[in-house]
């Protein structure tokens, strides 16, 4: 017999506080990332993509994990997720790359990190081969209860 992993879902409903805390505390953060920029372009455009990323990348994992199992807008935000995620994790690279006057081999390095990332988020997110990714119980504890 077969063990079916359970994953238990969150409640439907209800306001989500932490979520709005979060975003309260990174819409003050990036205020003070502009203000503490001294008009510098490059900076102000990097807070500012990058607060609508994380503000969008947040949204649309409170409803990914509010959507029904295997329905078509759970993989659309999904996708939406490692969307998101790409573009925060290449946009990092650029700006590692643009303040920290990197060497050839060390910007190719960042550059190669930042699509592995992105390779395997993709990988870990849309593979299809039917794979369950919880871990299954153990059938005996491996330590001593303490």
């Amino acid at each position: 017999m077969e063990r079916q992993a359970v994953v238990p879902r969150p409640a439907a409903g209800g306001f989500p506080w932490t979520l709005l805390a979060a975003l309260a505390f990174l819409a003050f953060n990036s205020a003070m990332a502009v203000y503490r920029s001294n008009g510098d372009q490059a900076t102000i455009v990097f807070v500012a993509t990058s607060y609508v990323d994380l503000v969008l990348l947040s949204c649309c994992l409170w409803l990914h994990d509010r959507a029904a199992m295997g329905s078509a807008w759970r993989d659309r935000l999904k996708a939406s997720v490692w969307t998101l995620t790409t573009l925060l994790t290449f946009s990092f690279g650029y700006i590692v790359m643009g303040t920290a006057g990197l060497t050839l081999p060390v910007a190719l390095l960042v550059w190669i990190i930042a699509a592995a990332t992105g390779i395997g988020a993709f990988s870990a997110f849309f593979d299809r081969r039917g794979t369950c990714r919880v871990n299954e119980p153990l059938d005996e504890t491996m330590l001593p209860p303490v």
